[in-house]
């Protein structure tokens, strides 16, 4: 009688290969097959290589990572800084970063910093202490922050004397480190042109988190715009970056005498809030009031919000393989993306417009 298994019996693993039974196997030094499961770029001749290979897969054998990151000097960990993960443009960014980073064999760890400086900070440190092969920080800071200083410092010390490489998806003015971005204040500036095109001139605009680099960028291009019309950036309202920010910015403006043409909110989940909301409140949009805003979210999509599209994913994943790309050099480089206005059914031409039959440059 075959004797029973008792319960919660673990099974019986199979012993782990050795790198020197790899070794043997196919007639070679150990560090022959290291270099050879390790990709270096060192010379080793072809019939050498198939046979290191083939021992390895005969023998089942698997790299200790934590072996391989002591010798190289860094773990194959990618990590990717996000001020709000629950925020759509982030999500594409991380998404963007880890198909990248798993391309390429590594894995990537999101570390959410609810756009404090001091989480942000201790991340970052964390990260290098870890020996992270590469640190994305996406999303715009503080400058006045306490932590402001301490941030620039780890960057820097990133760049200049540690194996990880460092890239930052948004302008913060620190010498010496990559940026890959998007001209925030370009992006504002043409919708809030396509709308004047439109032959809108009273437009509002729902700014971000007050004091945010990002918030900073976007209400200049808004006011330029606006400026270069012979019209004034008078109806500001600061909020933030999520649908309630939008919901509150909205019920400012319903409480106001006269409703604008047009809106622009900071960011999709705020044009979201503001949309929903005016429309419940019976405001036709986009026949009384346009309504824009900027990143081509999902939900964005779905709601036929006209919208500025940033391309997030490409970001994110453009990124990891800047920090990853270890044979290249990593300097002070300056990359900017492309964006684009997508137009939808939530803007419309002027209704003075209409009446005189006169169109401009927005339709």
């Amino acid at each position: 009688m075959a004797k029973r298994k008792q319960p919660g019996a673990l099974a019986t693993l199979e012993p782990r290969s050795s790198l020197a039974e790899v070794a043997a196997r196919s007639g070679v030094s150990p560090a022959t097959v290291s270099r050879v499961l390790a990709g270096s770029p060192h010379p080793v001749a072809e019939e050498t290589r198939a046979r290191v290979i083939e021992a390895a897969s005969e023998l089942s054998y698997t790299p200790n990572a934590i072996a391989r990151a002591l010798a190289r000097k860094m773990t194959n960990t990618v990590g990717v800084i996000v001020g709000d993960i629950t925020d759509s443009d982030f999500a594409q960014i991380a998404r963007g970063v880890e198909d990248s980073a798993r391309a390429r064999g590594c894995l990537t760890v999101v570390c959410n910093t609810d756009r404090s400086g001091a989480v942000e900070a201790a991340y970052i440190r964390m990260l290098l202490e870890h020996q992270a092969a590469g640190i994305v920080i996406s999303g715009g800071w503080f400058p006045s922050c306490q932590e402001a200083s301490l941030i620039a410092e780890l960057a820097r010390s990133a760049t200049q004397t540690t194996h990880t490489r460092l890239v930052f998806l948004s302008d913060r003015d620190i010498p010496d480190v990559p940026l890959i971005i998007f001209d925030e204040r370009a992006v504002v500036a043409d919708l809030t042109r396509y709308l004047l095109g439109l032959g809108h001139r009273s437009i509002a605009f729902i700014n971000g988190p007050p004091g945010l680099t990002i918030s900073t960028l976007r209400l200049d291009g808004f006011v330029v715009a606006m400026q270069e019309a012979g019209l004034t950036a008078e109806r500001v309202f600061e909020g933030g970056f999520g649908v309630e920010a939008g919901r509150a910015a909205a019920a400012q403006i319903l409480r106001q005498q006269q409703l604008p043409d047009a809106i622009i909110a900071s960011t999709d989940d705020a044009g979201l809030g503001l949309l929903t909301t005016l429309r419940q409140a019976g405001v036709d949009v986009p026949r009384q009031v346009s309504v824009a805003s900027v990143d081509d979210s999902p939900h964005a999509q779905l709601m036929d919000l006209t919208t500025v599209r940033l391309p997030q994913y490409e970001l994110g994943s453009m990124a990891a393989q800047l920090v990853l790309f270890a044979d290249t050099p990593l300097g002070p480089g300056r990359t900017v993306l492309a964006h684009r206005i997508v137009v939808r059914g939530s803007t419309a031409w002027s209704p003075r417009v209409i009446k005189t039959g006169t169109r401009g440059i927005g339709g």
